[in-house]
C-alpha cells in the first residue's frame, strides 16, 4: 500500500502515528523511534502505545470468549487524539460524555429567569455541544446515528427551555428550532465535514491527508471490495457530499479541478449554501 500513496506516519503535537501491513515490522521499529525522538528531548510513553490491527470480521467470526466480532473489532475503540476510530462507537461514547456534561449544569437549566435564555443556549453550546462533536468533521455517520444526535440535541434544548411533555408542552421540532434559535447538529456536522475537506485541499499536496485523499481516488478501483453492502467511510461520504454539489471525484484529474475551487475560501462555502438550497 504505501507504494501506491499510502501515508505510512502522521503526528499532530505530541501524538505520532505509524502504520504498515506488517505489525512485526512496526514493534521492531519503535526502538528506533525511542532512539530518534530522545534525540528531540522527546520520551515514548511505551504505556501508552498502542499496537492495533484493523480488519472487518466475518459475520462468524468470534473471540476468545465466545463473543461475535463483526463490527466490534477491538480496532474500532482505538483511540487517536481522543477519539475512537470508529465512527458508530465515537458516537455512542460522546453522546455518554454530553449527557454527563448536560447534567453537571443541571441547575443552571432550573434557574428559571434567573439566567437569560441566550446565556444558557451560549453555555450549552460551549460546555456540551463541543463535547458531543468533537471531531465531528472527521466522522462518517448514518442518517439513523445522526438522528439519534438531534435526539439528544432536542431532548436537552426543551429542558433548557423547560417545555414540559404531552400535552400542555408540546410543540414541534421546527418551532423548537426557531425559538433558540439554533440548527440541527446533524446539519453542523455536515458543515463542518466540509469545512474540513476544503482545509485539506487547499493544505500542501505532501500532507498526510492529501496523500491519503490521492491514495483513496486513485485506488478506489485497485482493490476488490467484499460482497454486500458497501460500508460507509469518511472517503464514501465526501464522495455522497459532492454528488450532492454535481460534482465527482473519481480520478486524478477530477480531484484537481475539485482543489482548483477550493483555493477560493468563498467559493467552497457557496458550495455547501448550494446543497441546503438543493
Amino acid at each position: 500500500m504505501a507504494a501506491l500513496g499510502f501515508p505510512t506516519e502522521w503526528e499532530y503535537s505530541d501524538d505520532c502515528d505509524f502504520a504498515d501491513e506488517d505489525i512485526e515490522m512496526l514493534r521492531s521499529f519503535l526502538p528506533q523511534v525511542r532512539e530518534v525522538l530522545s534525540e528531540w528531548n522527546l520520551q515514548v510513553n511505551e504505556s501508552k502505545t498502542e499496537f492495533c490491527t484493523v480488519y472487518l470480521a466475518h459475520q462468524k467470526d468470534k473471540d476468545v470468549d465466545g463473543q461475535l466480532l463483526a463490527n466490534n473489532e477491538r480496532w474500532r475503540r482505538s483511540k487517536t487524539l481522543g477519539s475512537f476510530l470508529c465512527t458508530e462507537k465515537d458516537i455512542a461514547r460522546r453522546r455518554i460524555l454530553a449527557e454527563s456534561a448536560f447534567k453537571k449544569f443541571e441547575k443552571i437549566w432550573l434557574t428559571g429567569k434567573k439566567i437569560s435564555m441566550d446565556r444558557k443556549l451560549r453555555l450549552y453550546d460551549a460546555q456540551v455541544v463541543s463535547v458531543l462533536l468533537y471531531n465531528s468533521n472527521s466522522w462518517s455517520p448514518t442518517k439513523a446515528t445522526l438522528n439519534k444526535i438531534d435526539t439528544l440535541h432536542r431532548r436537552h434544548l426543551r429542558a433548557i427551555m423547560n417545555i414540559k411533555g404531552w400535552p400542555n408542552g408540546q410543540i414541534s421540532n421546527k418551532t423548537l428550532y426557531a425559538r433558540c434559535p439554533v440548527e440541527k447538529l446533524s446539519e453542523r456536522v455536515e458543515k463542518q465535514r466540509w469545512n474540513m475537506f476544503g482545509h485539506i485541499l487547499r493544505s500542501n499536496e505532501n500532507t498526510p491527508a492529501q496523500l491519503a485523499l490521492l491514495f483513496a481516488v486513485e485506488s478506489s478501483g485497485l482493490f476488490e471490495g467484499r460482497l454486500g453492502r458497501p460500508r460507509m467511510n469518511l472517503f464514501s461520504v465526501l464522495l455522497n457530499d459532492l454528488k450532492d454539489r454535481s460534482l465527482s471525484m473519481q480520478n486524478f484529474e477530477q480531484l484537481n479541478e475539485i482543489r482548483d475551487i477550493a483555493k477560493c475560501n468563498r467559493c467552497w462555502a457557496n458550495l455547501y449554501g448550494n446543497r441546503l438550497q438543493n
